[in-house]
């Protein structure tokens, strides 16, 4: 009777230790649900507030400008949306003046 006792704590005992690394696994995957989204925002927003992002991106418009202004007319449409949503991930007021002109002219279109 005493092997079945021990038998039984020693199973009772893994039957705990098991549990409970499931429960903290559901833990931690509950309270990554829950905070997760908040903090891939705000490393987002810290991202897209980095100054290399910014200096990229203003590269990038100007870029994307050349190629507008020699692109045929036809080709054009779509390369204002591509341009406007390019520039919609900024403030626009840490824009350059002329590229701000321009982005202002193209919604104006």
């Amino acid at each position: 009777m005493g092997f079945f006792k021990g038998l039984g704590a020693v199973v009772l005992v893994l039957a705990l230790v098991v549990g409970g690394v499931f429960g903290v696994y559901g833990l931690s995957l509950a309270v990554y649900k829950t905070f997760a989204p908040a903090y891939m925002s705000a490393e987002t927003d810290a991202y897209r507030h980095n100054k290399s992002y910014i200096e990229g991106t203003i590269r990038d418009l100007r870029d994307l400008r050349v190629q507008y202004l020699s692109c045929a007319p036809e080709h054009r449409d779509a390369l204002r949306g591509l341009i406007l949503h390019r520039a919609g991930e900024l403030d626009w007021d840490r824009l350059p003046n002329d590229l701000r002109s321009f982005l202002n002219e193209l919604e104006a279109v």
